[in-house]
């Protein structure tokens, strides 16, 4: 049987619950009722809540939604799906400056901070390099290629003449694995050795290449695996 939220007690719903008990103590439902506001016929914003979240079980899945594919969803018109798709948007927006690049990458950790709203809810891998000064100061971040890496694909002129124009005595390399697992294959690993080999020829130090997982990264030259 479906509740009108007009038929749950007044100190149970989901606004009163915020006011008295802070934005904390709502569940996932209750949370995107809010953005909701209303159900439709004989189906409560809160049961409507529960059919996307159901559909969109994974989170990655709804981070990177869109206002059509939300539409498929039988009870969510244009002005749900939008005030949706504008609510994940403006979270990405205050989270990439919530966790602003660092001036100065000196570790794993200051490299998965830098790039982890950049990678962290891709489906497919992408390759950035960080180009750094002499004192381990960012100049700047570029992604420079997307898809998984192989000797083929990763060619190390393309990505030193970044660093040559942008006269970077540093480079620190990160990609993605969409998996979550940040373990690096042997392609990571053989891809690795040949971006040392090539900057050692221009001058450049390779200081780390670094892969991102989920609430984890692996320090590929250090062989080392960090937990967040």
């Amino acid at each position: 049987m479906n509740y009108l939220i007009r038929d749950i007690p007044i100190d149970e719903r989901p606004r009163e619950r915020l006011i008295r008990h802070g934005v904390e103590a709502l569940s996932n439902v209750e949370l995107l009722a809010l953005l909701l506001k209303t159900g439709n016929k004989g189906e409560s914003a809160l049961e409507l809540s529960r059919k996307i979240l159901y559909k969109f079980n994974n989170k990655k899945d709804l981070l990177n939604t869109s206002v059509e594919e939300l539409m498929t969803i039988e009870g969510i018109g244009i002005a749900k799906a939008s005030t949706i798709v504008a609510a994940i948007e403006l979270f990405k927006r205050v989270w990439h400056d919530k966790k602003e690049i660092s001036k100065y990458i000196i570790n794993a950790t200051d490299v998965y901070y830098a790039l982890r709203s950049d990678l962290e809810h891709l489906e497919s891998e992408h390759f950035y390099c960080l180009y750094l000064d002499i004192k381990n100061k960012l100049i700047s971040k570029r992604r420079l290629f997307v898809g998984g890496l192989t000797g083929s694909l990763v060619s190390a002129s393309d990505i030193f003449k970044h660093a040559l124009r942008l006269n970077a005595a540093k480079v620190i390399f990160a990609h993605n694995h969409p998996s979550g697992n940040p373990e690096p294959s042997q392609a990571d690993i053989n891809t690795t050795r040949k971006l040392i080999e090539g900057g050692k020829l221009l001058g450049i130090a390779v200081l780390d290449h670094v892969i991102i997982g989920k609430n984890n990264c692996f320090s590929i030259i250090y062989n080392k695996k960090h937990d967040f």
